[in-house]
């Protein structure tokens, strides 16, 4: 039996799992923490540190092909892997999406696609010096590591004083953006043959997306400019896998890029029960059919995750939702415990 290794065992691993049962695929799980979601899923799992070779080895000899669920992988331990068996997407993609500078400097590098006004920043000098260009208003954040808010100082009216403490080695100063929308387009790609999901719409809370809206409120124009965009994107990195891009929507209607993510993604969990095909079916489509499907989206509809305590209310969402548990051990403030999703 055809089978995928997946590096990290969260959610995400989770529905990976799941869709590779679907289609009568193997799947084992290579997991730092011992307590984790996809463990019920899973057919096999190694635990144990990035850097522990015997658990490494065993898991590179568990699988025939091998995806992530998460960028945060030390690029060492992925180059490994991919010595001696492919994985969805290369490395070198990975390595670009896991430092926010490395991404910026890729993004700003191609035609007609633009990111906010950024800036590296090495020290406490240079904040000084760089939050002055952009009106004194302006995002701090590391470049590398940082998801759901982690790592990231909101800095308003030149006030940094409290960030004097902080060892500023490899971070980025951005420009706040007054934007419309927060949107997102996913894309699966392998061998030129590409499907991009329809544009989303994404509410954020305190950096932590809160609600996904299928299809988005936008002109077909925007709407065809943000999935041209995103097909863009993954052409020139040469996709081989599954790539998320989230992007702003400008008041004046044009398109900027904030961040991409070489995974599947939490604004496409809607595709589970809204699409034919849904963005884990597809990723396993792309690394074992060679092409991924159309998605055939068929009914507009809400994600809303469920973080922290809102988890206790679970029984309640599940009387009247599609209700999807993460199976985390502890509930955290800012941890994502779940989500569900409804037609609107």
């Amino acid at each position: 039996m055809r089978s995928l290794g997946i590096i990290g065992g969260g959610q995400l691993g989770m529905f990976i799992c799941q869709a590779a049962k679907s289609l009568g695929i193997k799947t084992s799980i290579f997991s730092e923490n011992p307590e984790f979601s996809a463990k019920k899923f899973c057919d096999q799992y190694f635990i144990g540190k990035f850097n522990d070779n015997e658990v490494l080895e065993n898991f590179i000899n568990s699988a025939d092909y091998f995806t992530i669920e998460t960028e945060n992988i030390p690029y060492d331990i992925l180059d490994k892997i991919a010595s001696v068996k492919q994985i969805f997407p290369d490395p070198q993609i990975v390595k670009i999406c896991q430092n926010r500078l490395k991404e910026k400097r890729f993004l700003n590098s191609l035609e007609n696609i633009r990111t906010a006004v950024y800036f590296e920043i090495n020290s406490f000098k240079d904040l000084e010096k760089k939050i002055s260009l952009i009106n004194n208003n302006g995002i701090l954040k590391t470049s590398e590591l940082g998801y759901d808010g982690k790592g990231q100082y909101k800095i308003v009216n030149g006030k940094i004083d409290d960030l004097k403490d902080l060892n500023l080695k490899n971070f980025i100063l951005e420009k706040i953006l007054d934007f419309k929308k927060e949107i997102s387009v996913i894309v699966c790609r392998k061998n030129k043959k590409v499907e991009a999901y329809p544009v989303v719409e994404n509410i954020h809370k305190n950096s932590i997306l809160r609600e996904t809206i299928y299809p988005a409120n936008l002109t077909k124009e925007v709407s065809n400019k943000a999935l041209k965009m995103a097909i863009q994107i993954a052409d020139e990195l040469d996709l081989h896998g599954i790539l998320a891009v989230e992007m702003f929507l400008m008041k004046d209607e044009s398109i900027i890029v904030n961040e991409l993510a070489p995974r599947p993604h939490n604004s496409g969990h809607w595709t589970l029960d809204y699409c034919e095909v849904s963005q884990f079916q597809n990723l396993i489509n792309t690394i074992f059919l060679n092409s991924p499907k159309y998605p055939s989206p068929h009914a507009s509809c809400k994600m809303i995750n469920v973080i922290g305590d809102e988890f206790l209310s679970k029984e309640k969402l599940k009387k009247k939702f599609k209700f999807y548990d993460y199976f985390k051990k502890e509930i955290k403030s800012s941890r994502k415990m779940g989500h569900y999703t409804f037609k609107i």
